[in-house]
């Protein structure tokens, strides 16, 4: 996997890995809603959700939440999003995957400790030696990422995550849609770039990288089932659990996470998205972004109505 793919994910449902454990086991119990599982696992056939509507004069936006990794039961989604998808003049996604271009090398370089520190100066012994264990386990050594940043690491454990859970990112939700726009020649619009959402992955301060990179490593074990369990989630429009999930995920951690990861960047996509509805051009748009984008305030949809816009809820 690119690492233009692997932020993508990180930056959408990467943060639902640190689920802290009183969360896991109440998803894992259904005491929210209970789950439908088959022999090998959760029943991922279900319709999905999280669709709002935004109109101003004759211009139309929707706002779809997707998820990034997904199953091929997924698949087609409610009629309700497939026909706003059919309506739509132009896609509006976080980035375009197709067209991403990005220097390995440049990139892996800015992922350095550029103070002569390493993981093993920043971490704690407990932390430290959990995280050799689980590369280990995956055939990996430890001493090949010393000289590598916390947040570098993170989004390491979070690919060997993903590969363990039943979803897969071929599956995603908004890589669903942008292939259908390019079969369909329809516009697709970035709303973000590659390079702003590395920005954010490599901008947090060192004590915030340290923070979500121990608590990726001490609820590594269950990552790949709370990832299964938020696509669970997702596709059976269990609403307050996967809000529940996707919120919880930032307990613990210190205010600068959810503002680079969530808020500050639903505020420019909100922007966008104005600047689209008060140009009027007379199109439909489909924006597709990561859950967390529309039901963490301050949302997507909470900073369009905040604009005065009425922003009703589809699906």
């Amino acid at each position: 996997m690119g690492i233009a793919f692997l932020l993508l994910v990180i930056l959408a449902v990467g943060c639902s890995n640190n689920m802290n454990e009183s969360q896991q086991n109440e998803v894992s119990t259904g005491q929210d809603t209970k789950q439908e599982t088959s022999e090998t696992g959760p029943k991922y056939e279900g319709d999905g959700g999280l669709l709002w509507k935004v109109v101003h004069g004759k211009t139309t936006v929707y706002v779809q939440g997707t998820i990034h990794l997904g199953h091929e039961d997924f698949y087609p989604l409610a009629p309700e999003i497939e026909e706003a998808y059919e309506r739509s003049n132009v896609i509006l996604p976080e980035i375009n995957m197709f067209e991403v271009e990005v220097d390995e090398e440049e990139n892996n370089k800015m992922a350095l400790f550029e103070d002569g520190k390493n993981l093993k100066d920043v971490l704690s012994q407990e932390s430290y030696a959990k995280l050799s264990g689980i590369f280990e386990k995956n055939d990996m050594r430890i001493e090949d990422y010393e000289n590598f940043q916390p947040w570098f690491v993170g989004s390491l454990l979070g690919e060997l995550s993903n590969q363990e859970s039943e979803l897969a990112p071929e599956y995603g939700v908004d890589l669903y849609f942008l292939k259908r726009a390019l079969e369909d020649n329809k516009k697709i619009v970035e709303l973000e770039t590659i390079e702003s959402q590395y920005d954010v992955l490599s901008g947090f301060s060192m004590d915030t990288q340290v923070q979500v990179l121990e608590g990726t490593v001490a609820a590594f074990e269950d990552a790949a089932n709370s990832l299964d369990q938020l696509g669970y989630h997702w596709i059976h429009n269990n609403n307050d659990a996967m809000v529940d999930q996707l919120s919880g995920s930032f307990e613990g951690f210190n205010d600068e996470y959810q503002q680079q990861m969530n808020d500050i960047r639903n505020v420019n996509m909100a922007n966008k998205l104005d600047e689209i509805l008060q140009k009027d051009d007379g199109q439909t748009y489909f924006a597709i972004i990561g859950s967390m984008h529309v039901v963490i305030n301050p949302s997507v949809p909470s900073e369009l109505e905040e604009k005065g816009y009425e922003v009703e809820r589809i699906y």
